[in-house]
C-alpha cells in the first residue's frame, strides 16, 4: 500500500510492515524516512541493520544469502537493499516481487530504489496494494515543504525562530534541504542559551558558507576546480559534515548524467536534453558532465563510492576524507589513476 511522506510517523504507530519501499529522488526525505522505520523497528526487537548495494551487477545470490541467514545476537534483523543504479532494471522487479510474496517475519526489508517514472508505479513490484508493504514515494521537495521541514528540525532543535528566519534559510540554499538543515543545526554550536535567532544573526553566520555544501563539491569536481575541491572539503571536515550526504549527492548526479547519456545515445541532441535541466544554473554544468564522463567512467566512480559509503560507517578502514579528497581530484582530473585510498 502506498503511504505519503507524510502519514509515516501515523502508520508506523499502526503497524510496522515487513517490508518498506523507498523511491524518489530526495535524500533528505529518505533518510528521514528510514531514521523513522529503523527507529520503530528496534522497538519491535529488530536490533541488527545490514545494508546491501545493489549496482549493475550485484548478486541477488547474496541477498538471499543475508535474507535468510539468521544473526548470531538478534533473532531479527533489518537488511537494507540500497540501489545505485539509475533504474531497476527487469531482473531487479521479479526479484523485489519474489521478496514481497516470501517474506520472513524475522526480517524487515527496506529496498531504497532509484527515482521512477510515472508510468512505473503501476507495477505490481512495487506492491502498492499490497497490505504487508509499505510504498513510500517521494516527491520532489517544493519550497512549501522545505520550509515546512526546517520548521520541524527547528522545534526538536528547541530553536527560538520565526518564519522569516527560515524563509531565509530556505532562499539561501535554493532548494537544498540536506545543505538547508546542516546550516540549522550549525546554529546550534554558535549561539548562547535561549538566544533568539534574528536575520542579522543568521546573516553573519551564513555570509561565507553558501558556497561550500555537499552539492558544491560535486560541481567544483565536474568543472575541474581543484582550489575550490579543496577548500571545500577542509571547510566540510571542519563543520563535521555528514559524509553520507556528500557521498549521495555525487551519485545522485551521476544517476542522472547516465540518464542523459543514454538520452543522447538514443539519438537525441544535447540541446533538447540541456531544455529540461532545472534550474538553470545546472545547465552547464550537465553539459561539461556530459562531455566529460564516459558510461563506463561513472559505473567505476559509483563502485568507489559503494566503498567509501562503507568507509564511513566504519565497515572498511581508511580515513573517509582522504577518500573523499581522491575521489574529488579524480573526477576532476578525469583519471581514476589518482584514486589512492580505496
Amino acid at each position: 500500500m502506498q503511504i505519503y511522506y507524510n502519514q509515516l510517523d501515523s502508520k508506523l504507530k499502526d503497524n510496522l510492515k515487513p517490508i518498506y519501499i523507498i523511491a524518489g529522488s530526495e535524500i533528505y526525505q529518505e533518510e528521514i524516512c528510514l531514521q523513522k522505520i529503523i527507529k520503530t523497528a528496534k522497538k519491535a526487537s529488530f536490533f541488527d541493520h545490514e545494508v546491501i548495494y545493489v549496482e549493475k551487477s550485484f548478486d541477488w545470490d547474496s541477498f538471499n544469502s543475508s535474507n535468510s541467514n539468521l544473526s548470531l545476537f538478534s533473532s531479527k534483523k533489518i537488511i537494507e537493499l540500497r540501489f545505485l543504479t539509475k533504474s531497476v532494471g527487469i531482473t531487479a522487479e521479479k526479484k523485489i516481487l519474489e521478496i514481497i510474496e516470501n517474506f520472513s517475519q524475522d526480517n524487515l526489508i527496506i529496498i531504497r530504489l532509484p527515482e521512477l517514472k510515472a508510468a512505473d508505479f503501476k507495477k505490481k513490484y512495487l506492491g502498492i496494494k499490497n497490505s504487508n508493504v509499505g510504498l513510500i514515494r517521494i516527491y520532489p521537495m517544493t519550497r512549501k515543504d522545505i520550509i515546512t521541514e526546517l520548521l520541524s528540525s527547528s522545534k526538536s532543535l528547541r530553536y527560538k525562530i520565526d518564519l522569516k528566519c527560515i524563509n531565509f534559510i530556505a532562499d539561501l540554499y535554493e532548494g537544498n534541504m540536506v545543505a538547508a538543515n546542516q546550516a540549522l543545526i550549525k546554529l546550534d554550536l554558535m549561539m548562547t542559551d535561549d538566544q533568539q535567532i534574528d536575520l542579522m544573526f543568521l546573516k553573519k553566520v551564513f555570509s561565507k558558507d553558501v558556497d561550500f555544501e555537499a552539492s558544491n563539491l560535486v560541481d567544483y569536481a565536474i568543472e575541474g576546480n581543484i582550489e575550490k575541491v579543496n577548500t571545500c572539503i577542509n571547510f566540510l571536515k571542519e563543520n563535521d559534515y555528514p559524509t553520507q550526504y556528500i557521498i549521495w549527492s555525487f551519485i545522485r548526479h551521476f544517476r542522472t548524467t547516465l540518464c542523459n547519456l543514454e538520452l543522447l545515445a538514443s539519438g537525441k541532441s544535447k540541446d533538447e536534453i540541456l531544455k529540461n535541466v532545472w534550474p538553470f544554473e545546472r545547465k552547464n554544468l550537465m553539459s561539461f558532465s556530459l562531455n566529460k564522463l564516459s558510461q563506463n567512467k561513472i559505473e567505476a566512480y559509483i563502485g568507489i563510492l559503494v566503498r567509501l559509503d562503507m568507509q564511513s560507517k566504519n565497515i572498511l578502514n581508511g580515513n573517509i576524507w582522504d577518500s573523499i579528497h581522491d575521489l574529488s581530484v579524480s573526477i576532476s582530473k578525469n583519471k581514476l589513476s589518482v584514486i589512492k585510498y580505496t
